[in-house]
């Protein structure tokens, strides 16, 4: 499978939210009762939570590296893939997360897209308003040859057009690579070719 690389998201630790673009204004991750509530509380296998009316997905692994970018890609059967990876040769860490067997991936559950455009942001953030960090279009360009640091620039989130009005995820925690590194990855599937 081709994939292409889209955009970067940097956690300071805490997991993202892949969620319907419209429910996003449910979302008060900036309130410290909420987020200690609602995402702190949880254990480290929930890979879902609820927005409003409906399921957002986690993303994010705090065991590969806490401080860390979570590369995104996109597939033309419509698939999402969300990478957290480290290791000595990070392109190559990034590139086997990508092709690594999903068989063995957790069975997460669905995310609904009614809206048609899926929000991916910090779940420390608002969804909207002066709390809510910027979402982006995707920039497709290469994988990162280097892990690097965050940019002096306010983090962004990204708003993807989703390809399915429903997707399933698949989450895979953190796993080695021989003499290459680790990583997680999760992937949004469309429910269509799942």
């Amino acid at each position: 499978m081709s994939w292409l690389h889209i955009g970067r998201l940097w956690t300071n630790g805490e997991p993202y939210l892949a969620v319907d673009s419209d429910l996003r204004r449910h979302w008060h991750g900036s309130d410290d009762e909420v987020y200690e509530q609602l995402i702190v509380a949880l254990s480290a296998e929930q890979t879902s939570i609820s927005v409003g009316s409906a399921t957002a997905a986690l993303l994010g692994d705090g065991v590969v590296r806490d401080d860390s970018w979570m590369e995104v890609f996109t597939a033309a059967d419509g698939r999402i893939a969300v990478i957290q990876a480290g290791g000595p040769d990070y392109r190559t860490a990034v590139t086997a997360a990508l092709s690594y067997p999903i068989d063995a991936d957790d069975l997460d559950g669905d995310l609904g897209v009614p809206s048609g455009e899926i929000a991916l942001f910090s779940s420390a953030c608002d969804g909207v308003g002066e709390n809510s960090m910027e979402l982006i279009a995707p920039r497709p360009g290469p994988i990162p040859a280097e892990h690097g640091w965050p940019s002096p620039e306010l983090d962004t989130g990204l708003l993807l057009s989703a390809s399915s009005p429903r997707y399933r995820l698949r989450s895979r925690s953190y796993t080695e690579l021989d003499h290459v590194g680790c990583f997680a990855r999760w992937l949004l599937i469309p429910a269509t070719i799942d």
